[in-house]
């Protein structure tokens, strides 16, 4: 049996867990993330020494965020840890083991997890779409991750959505939500109520219900641009939000007025594994690289 340690790299916290080669994790953990370089490193190597204590480790995979060349090992961006904007990951965790590790960007990462474990199993080609403090996406074709020829291929968070262009990070994301909402409730954001809370008002509270109504619209045309140009077979949506289901029903409204929908329509789901398909999506590209086609 083959072991992997799979890392989840985020802006707040780094999530991590131990994995065998069927993706089972047998257990996980996580530590806040550094603020710098130095501090990143110790960590991060302090971790992986743990789990060699008990385990054969075969191989690591990480999930980090940002655009990374696969190939080079080069994080052009590296999302909220700006100060590795511009490393060489590749370069930067051979310094800290002799184990095989692969990199990739996180939204890839989820959508492999969700083909490898959750969601997208039965899918050869389907696309992810999380919604977050901003909006990632991973794109499977014929089974395999589709990156593009810069890396930049799922970028769906730049795309103009808004009734005077603005791009759904700003207004169709989960901090998009959370700003409507706490205009439409004139309240702080220590105020403002949990997710689930804000759709069980929106029944009863007619301004929170247009703000909630004009986000969903704004996620609906960012939606349908992505299955305009793919034509996948499902639509995957990711991040705490996925698990609204009047989500789903204020999409599924919107699309319905949307020119062509009828013949375009494809399947929309929630994801299955949450938090935990970066790593698993991670662990994949690992097992790959020590163990092609298993």
């Amino acid at each position: 049996m083959h072991y992997f340690i799979g890392f989840d790299v985020g802006g707040t916290h780094i999530k991590h867990g131990l994995i065998d080669e069927h993706g089972e994790e047998l257990s996980s953990d996580e530590f806040d993330t550094p603020e710098d370089e130095a501090s990143f490193k110790k960590a991060w190597k302090e971790v992986v020494e743990t789990y060699q204590k008990d385990h054969e480790i075969a191989g690591i995979g990480v999930s980090f965020p940002g655009h990374i060349n696969v190939h080079t090992g080069k994080a052009a961006k590296a999302g909220a840890l700006d100060f590795m904007d511009g490393a060489n990951l590749h370069d930067l965790f051979s310094t800290l083991t002799d184990l095989p590790v692969v990199v990739e960007n996180d939204a890839n990462c989820a959508a492999l997890g969700e083909r490898w474990r959750g969601a997208g199993q039965e899918f050869e080609n389907f696309v992810c779409i999380t919604v977050g403090t901003g909006i990632g996406g991973g794109i499977i074709v014929n089974g395999e991750l589709f990156r593009g020829v810069h890396f930049h291929a799922g970028e769906f968070g730049v795309i103009p959505v808004g009734n005077n262009g603005e791009c759904m990070h700003e207004v169709a994301s989960g901090s998009g939500l959370m700003k409507a909402c706490r205009q439409a409730l004139a309240v702080s954001a220590d105020e403002l109520p949990h997710g689930k809370e804000l759709f069980e008002r929106m029944d009863s509270d007619v301004h929170l219900r247009e703000a909630i109504n004009e986000w969903a619209l704004f996620l609906a045309r960012g939606v349908y641009s992505v299955i305009s140009m793919f034509d996948p077979e499902a639509v995957l949506i990711g991040g705490g939000l996925s698990e609204q289901e009047k989500v789903y029903q204020l999409l599924d409204r919107h699309l319905e007025t949307f020119e062509m929908w009828e013949a375009l329509r494809v399947p929309i789901h929630p994801c299955k594994l949450g938090n935990q398909a970066g790593r698993l999506g991670a662990v994949w590209l690992a097992k790959q690289k020590i163990a092609p086609g298993e």
